[in-house]
């Protein structure tokens, strides 16, 4: 049972509604069959009793004449034959004081239904009536004067072929009925939920790009339309948090940029005079920590600057060999370089880009190996048909499998590595690749390699 609930439950709600229908839908047309049946079946008694209480005053009439004799006569037998009809005379206690000859071994009425018969009339059914049939319909009419009751009756065999007909056809029309109501329940259900479609096919497209997208609301007063209003105020209020984060990201990394440039500046005039190891280590480590905030407040300036709006882009002629070679020497003064080789591999290649963004997603990835990689660290600049590969690797074990798929994804780390930066900058070098109309993935040649890719004709202005 649970599991038949568990799988209820994954289904789509249009198909669970369509299914609630079905279900529900027996019950209601099972009290309706039963409803009309029995409608049915009332009026062709009312007719059947309406006939037999004609024959039955005609054949009072008569009797008031010339008496029980009356019911042998030609008359009597024509005004009978036609429907099967057959006729008692009984008096109070139920005997039988005058009879067609086919129920005249037969006792009609019971002596409690001949009191009632000789006193208001009697209107019942009769079941096992020898000589004439299963089941039979009987009219009794009073005869004032007499204390004895006139009883018409008649086979029930035409009624009950006319209610097995009926039956049928409500067998036949119910199963079809259901069919037809799971079909307007389940298109129904579709109708009335297309709006939700249409909203979460438009809530699909909405990201952080785009925060002032609403969804689309149907125009009805119904609870669609207020769940729609409602989650369209809910963009909106985090569309204005969304802005307030951006906003204090972007200022508190402007504010610190100056402060930590000064600071690193201040250490690194400090370590050019001739200072105890302690104190020398201390400044080392101090100048380590302040260029690496400096880079996380570079980064989260460039992060919301994509955010807010397309990364600015300042292009223009650049040497990717000069450029590279650049950033190695600024790369192998730091402490984490000691003892590591970088090595560069290009040559002189022009290209059109945004020097500073380079030199920034370059950098992301030289500190990335250096950190995280061992031996010697390679840079290699090629051009490559239509585009210009930037790659970087090392001689270690390389990205994690783990982390592979999501190597490029905002504040990702490996698990169980020494925690040095933010995780932002791989995300920051496909941010800055893209940005140029080129891309940024994982080298096929080698585990621990980069690759940046910039067009060879660059983006003329942004």
């Amino acid at each position: 049972m649970t599991r038949l609930r568990a799988r209820i439950a994954r289904l789509p709600l249009r198909v669970r509604l369509m299914l609630a229908g079905t279900v529900l839908l027996p019950l209601a047309l099972a009290v309706v069959f039963a409803l009309v049946f029995l409608r049915f079946e009332g009026g062709l008694n009312a007719t059947i009793d309406g006939d037999l209480r004609a024959r039955a005053d005609t054949l009072r009439t008569m009797l008031d004449r010339r008496g029980p004799r009356a019911l042998q006569s030609l008359a009597a037998q024509e005004l009978l034959r036609p429907l099967g009809a057959f006729a008692q005379v009984v008096d109070r206690r139920g005997h039988v004081v005058g009879s067609t000859d086919v129920v005249a071994p037969v006792r009609l009425l019971t002596p409690g239904q001949a009191h009632v018969a000789t006193s208001t009339g009697l209107r019942t059914d009769r079941r096992r009536i020898p000589f004439v049939t299963k089941r039979a319909r009987l009219v009794a009419v009073p005869m004032p004067g007499h204390a004895s009751a006139i009883v018409v009756g008649r086979s029930l065999k035409d009624r009950e072929g006319a209610n097995e007909s009926f039956g049928r056809a409500l067998l036949i029309g119910g199963p079809l009925a259901l069919l037809l109501s799971a079909v307007a329940c389940y298109l129904a259900a579709a109708a009335a939920l297309r709006p939700v479609e249409t909203m979460r096919r438009r809530a699909a497209q909405i990201s952080g790009f785009e925060p002032s997208a609403r969804l689309p609301v149907p125009e009805t007063n119904d609870e669609i339309a207020r769940l729609g209003e409602t989650l369209n105020h809910m963009i909106a209020r985090l569309e204005d948090a969304l802005a307030r984060q951006r906003e204090l990201t972007q200022n508190a990394s402007h504010e610190l940029r100056t402060p930590l440039t000064v600071l690193g500046a201040e250490i690194e005039l400090a370590l050019q005079h001739d200072l105890d190891p302690e104190p020398r280590e201390a400044m080392a480590t101090a100048l380590e920590e302040a260029q690496r905030v400096n880079r996380l407040a570079e980064d989260l300036l460039t992060l919301a600057q994509v955010e807010e709006r397309s990364l600015p882009l300042a292009i223009e002629t650049v040497d990717l060999d000069e450029l590279v070679r650049t950033v190695v020497a600024r790369a192998a003064r730091r402490p984490f370089a000691d003892g590591r080789d970088i090595v560069v591999d290009s040559e002189t290649v022009i290209a059109k880009a945004d020097p500073a963004r380079v030199e920034q997603a370059v950098g992301n990835l030289v500190d990335n190996a250096l950190v995280h990689g061992q031996g010697k660290v390679s840079l290699t600049v090629r051009p490559d048909g239509d585009h210009i590969d930037l790659v970087v690797h090392d001689e270690g074990a390389g990205f994690p499998e783990t982390l592979q798929a999501t190597a490029f994804e905002r504040f990702t780390r490996a698990a169980g590595r020494p925690r040095h930066g933010a995780g932002l900058g791989l995300a920051i070098v496909r941010t800055i690749a893209e940005a140029h109309g080129g891309s940024a993935v994982l080298g096929p040649d080698h585990p621990s390699a980069v690759v940046m890719s910039l067009p060879s004709e660059s983006v003329d202005d942004v």
